[in-house]
């Protein structure tokens, strides 16, 4: 059966990291992208690897994935194309894993840097459809508002950490709290609304807090 490519999505906080495998060091390297290389937030790229010389790998795995990587015949490298998510920034760790002809396994790592975009002109700002209107069931439940901007070049990225000049505020925090990045919590029962700014612009998500059981309306 034809190998699938498939897209990995990239977090800040996934570090693509793992200690139960046995390692034998220098049996992978990673070609691309080089360690300590810079890419734009939200850019695709093409994770390239090969074996070390007198090695014969014949899988390459990316991350804790179980899906192997597809040997490309041109170029003589395992490749998979992943995304990054467009809220992600700073170091990101990406590590692979290959195992040779008599199954020794074996890692490789490297860091990229990703950087913010230039300072564009919001166009517009807006929450997720979904969570225009947020319930959350019971006290201490936690819920991330997905924050969403589009620029002036015509892009639109998920805007919602504090990095971007997102700002939250709860009209009631005995209701419910946000804090810098979005993350709402359930403090009372009630209803409240968090206000989202970014430069000029201006949105506001509902939230509805009940008591943990309560059926919702119909």
């Amino acid at each position: 059966m034809a190998c699938r490519r498939r897209r990995a999505v990239l977090a800040l906080s996934c570090a693509l990291a793992w200690s139960f495998l046995p390692v034998s060091a220098g049996a992978v390297e990673i070609v691309s992208p080089k360690d300590g290389d810079i890419v734009p937030i939200g850019a695709e790229i093409v994770i390239q690897v090969q074996p070390s010389p007198g090695d014969d790998i014949d899988r390459a795995y990316l991350g804790q994935s179980e899906e192997h990587m597809k040997h490309n015949s041109q170029t003589g490298f395992f490749e998979q194309t992943i995304k990054l998510r467009g809220d992600s920034s700073g170091p990101i760790a990406i590590e692979v894993w290959s195992q040779n002809s008599k199954g020794i396994k074996s890692t490789a790592r490297v860091t990229i840097h990703v950087n913010l975009p230039p300072v564009l002109p919001l166009i517009s700002l807006r929450i997720h459809a979904e969570q225009r209107k947020m319930v959350l069931e019971g006290i201490g439940e936690k819920q991330d508002l997905q924050v969403i901007g589009e620029f002036s070049d015509g892009t639109v990225r998920f805007i919602s950490r504090s990095v971007f000049g997102t700002t939250y505020q709860s009209r009631n925090e005995a209701v419910a709290r946000v804090d810098d990045n979005g993350e709402v919590t359930a403090v009372g029962v009630g209803e409240t609304t968090i206000v989202v700014r970014n430069g000029e612009k201006e949105t506001q998500s509902k939230v509805v807090v009940r008591p943990k059981g309560e059926k919702k309306d119909t």
